[in-house]
Formats: C-alpha cells, structure tokens, sequence
C-alpha cells in the first residue's frame, strides 16, 4: 500500500523551497504527497523559529496535527525546520508525541526513512549543506518560483536568530544557480525571485568579491521566464555594478527589496547595522533616478530595546519622507541567544505594540495615496488563479508573490468585449485597467487577452 505524506509549510520563502526539495526527495521514493494532512499516513511539518509569533504558529501547527492521529497512533508526526533546527531538545522533551525531530541538514534523509519505515530523529549537528545533493523540486503549480542563491548569513544583526539557525552566509555557485534557473523555465515558470537571507552578498564567499551583477548578466535565454524579481538586498551592497546589471538585462524588474530595519543611527549602531536616515533617503533618491519606475520594498523594526520617542520619531520622519511603495512594520521580539536579547532598555511591550500602530498607520496612509493614483493606469498583470468564472487574480511587477497584495480583475462581457479579449490562461502576463484600490488590492478589467 502506497504511504501518503503531507508536507505543512511555515514561514518564509527559504523554507518553502526546502519543502519542495522535500516533497520532491518523497516522489524519488514513489512516495505519494498528498494536499490533505488528513488523508496522510505521514505528516511532516517544516516549522519557523525566526520571531515569537512564528514560533507559536509553528507550536499551534504541530498541536493540530498530533490531534488528527487516531486511537492507534497510525499517523505519524515528523517536524523539522528552523524551529526543530533551534529548539530540538525543548521539542523532544515537551512534546513528546512528535514521531522524528529533524534539524535543517536532515531534512534529505526523511524520505529514505518513510520509505523503510524506520523513523529515526537526527538531531541538528551543522546547517551547512552541499547544494550538488539537494534532491529535485516538486514546484507549487504556480507561474512564480523562488530560486535560493544562498543560505545563511554573516551579518550578526543583534536582534536576528538567523546565523544560529542557519549558519554562515553560503552562496550557491553560479553554475548551479544557472542550471536550476533552466530547470524552472523548462517547468513553465514565468516569474523567478532570488533569494537569500543577505541577497546582494552573493558570490562573496565562493569567488571572493559580490557577483549578484554576474549573475544577472547570465539569467538571459529562457522560453518561459520572463520577469526575474530580486528580494531582500541590504543596503550596503547596492553600487554601480548591480545597477547596470539590472538595467542590462530586461528581464530583471524595478523592483528593489532593500531591509533598512531602522531610521536612527544610534539604534542602527545597537542593532549592528550601518547607516542612518540621511543615507537611506539618498540611496532612495539615487536608485529612483538610476531605475526608472522603481518599486522599492522595505522592512523595518520598532521597540528595539533603548528606543526613544526622539529614536521613534527619527524612524517615522524617514517613513514619511521615503514615501515606499511597501513597506513590512515589525515589533521588536526579544530572541534567546542574540546579542540584544541581553542588553539593557528593554520596552514594555504596549508601548512596542503602540509605535507599531503609530507607524502601520502612516504607512498605510502613504499606501492608499500612492496606489490611489494608479487609478486609471493600465498595467501588465501575471494571472495566477481564476477566483470564479471570469474574475481572475494576479500580480504586476509592483507586487512581489504572497507579501504586497493582489490585482482582482473581470474580462469583459457581452455586447462591449473587444474582438482581441479572449480567456487568459494561469501564467498569461495581460493588460489590465485599474478601477480601484480597496487598501490592499486593486481591481480592475481586463483590456486584452494573453500579451506575446
């Protein structure tokens, strides 16, 4: 009888592409992947460990899934990921009716034990792994796919969990990243994102200078792909090269995910980052000239312990003035084993979580302005699902997948449809009139069919 496996995937895109190289290690085994956790004999949990809240949605995931186990203990519960990776011996002791605990290196090892029915926890002993052994990909079905450029990172931000969970900044060497770029085109991808914890310090480690441009340059040829998206570059590693590269290549959006995480080069300084709200605003100015049409994303962080309200408003004047096109706002979580986990000026967290009001309320008020007067523009949107019958769903490159929002639109019906409107199909990149921004997402109609 074929064993039945469900993969539940947490967190960010990082783990996302683990758990297709997972389920993709299942299928070598003719191992069955079903969507339903339910039907499966096996469910196998790729948890986050990065902040609090993650991790109680990671606690939350593997209490409903010991839940569906039946009187005969029958399914089994294997949990791996960044969670696993950094709580491993607290998991084992607290829950104890998890199955196998995995840590992240192990990850390649699950199918072989599925497939011999002896299930075995590995406990987390290194994070490095050889890219040459990564098993293949089970791709979502969707026309986006994420390319992982590098895994871990070297930054040692006093507030970020990620080098203890991940390890040391490793780049995938350009050959490899090449090849996997081909395999998504072949598979129909249309949009590839890059990514990495620290995108831009591509290569660093490998060839002994950044290489992100190199790269770049070579993601040219495709039959499918058509846009190619960067996300998370850190400010530092932004310069000439990487900007003559995007622009050389027309593939590569104007699309820049940049985490500036504060405005206040004292907390800056505390959180072990560089830089501070007169840079930022002139590296804003610099690319918006250099690009144009630039989208750019950022990600900032509130209540770092010694923020004062001088520290806050500092972060808020250099929100108004930026004016971003997006823009994620984080309350600061206190992380065991970081370097500001110990330091001294921790806030209480009400006033943590009344800046972070203070400031998703300006953003939001940027937001609407700014998107409001996109009303009437017609833009390329890439079609990612039909909602009902002819109302689709979909992104333009403003919009990065699953983080920036949606464009909902109708084709054209009756006596009024153009003879050029046909159906799109899921992957088709079609122009479309925006009508409206209801404050996430915008609708609009569809003015063609599928673009060349």
């Amino acid at each position: 009888m074929s064993k039945r496996v469900a993969v539940i995937t947490l967190g960010c895109a990082k783990n996302s592409v683990d758990s297709e190289h997972i389920q993709g290690s299942l299928l070598e085994k003719a191992i069955e992947v079903c969507e339903d956790p339910r039907n499966a004999d096996y469910i196998i949990i790729n948890t986050c460990g990065f902040i609090e809240a993650a991790k109680q949605e990671s606690i939350d995931t593997i209490l409903e899934a010991i839940a569906l186990k039946d009187k005969n203990n029958l399914k089994k519960i294997i949990v791996t990921g960044c969670l696993a990776q950094r709580y491993y011996d607290e998991l084992a002791r607290e829950i104890p009716e998890v199955d196998m605990l995995v840590g992240i290196a192990g990850e390649w090892d699950i199918a072989a034990m599925i497939a011999s029915d002896e299930l075995a926890s590995i406990a987390p002993n290194t994070v490095s792994r050889d890219f040459a052994s990564y098993p293949a990909r089970k791709l979502t079905g969707h026309p986006f796919a994420y390319l992982q450029i590098a895994d871990g990172c070297d930054n040692w931000c006093a507030y970020c969990a990620i080098p203890l969970i991940r390890g040391r900044f490793k780049s995938k060497p350009l050959e490899k990243v090449l090849e996997e770029a081909r395999m998504l085109d072949e598979s129909g991808v249309v949009e590839l994102n890059l990514i990495a914890q620290d995108t831009g310090r591509y290569g660093y480690d490998l060839y002994g200078r950044l290489r992100l441009h190199d790269l770049l340059r070579a993601l040219t040829g495709f039959s499918n792909i058509r846009w190619i998206r960067l996300l998370y570059l850190q400010p530092p590693h932004i310069n000439d090269e990487l900007i003559e590269a995007i622009r050389a290549n027309q593939l590569i959006l104007p699309y820049l995910d940049i985490p500036f995480q504060h405005a206040s080069p004292r907390i800056l300084m505390a959180m072990n980052r560089t830089g501070a709200d007169s840079d930022f605003l002139a590296q804003i100015a610099w690319l918006r000239t250099a690009i144009p049409g630039v989208v750019l994303r950022s990600s900032v962080i509130v209540g770092f312990p010694g923020e004062t309200e001088d520290d806050f408003r500092q972060l808020a004047d250099f929100v108004e003035q930026a004016q971003l096109d997006h823009l994620g706002i984080f309350e600061y979580s206190q992380e065991e084993g970081t370097a500001a986990a110990s330091i001294a000026g921790h806030l209480p967290r009400e006033i943590i979580t009344e800046r972070y009001h203070q400031l998703t309320a300006l953003q939001d008020s940027i937001d609407e302005e700014r998107n409001k007067g996109r009303i009437g523009q017609t833009v390329d949107v890439l079609v990612e699902a039909e909602i009902e019958p002819g109302l689709f769903e979909g992104r333009s490159y403003r919009q990065a997948p699953e983080i920036d929002g949606l464009i909902r639109f109708r084709t054209i019906a009756g006596a009024k449809a153009d003879a050029q409107t046909q159906t799109p199909a899921i992957g088709d990149i079609v122009p479309v009139t925006l009508d409206e921004f209801d404050g996430c997402d915008h609708h609009g109609r569809l003015i063609s069919g599928p673009g060349k």
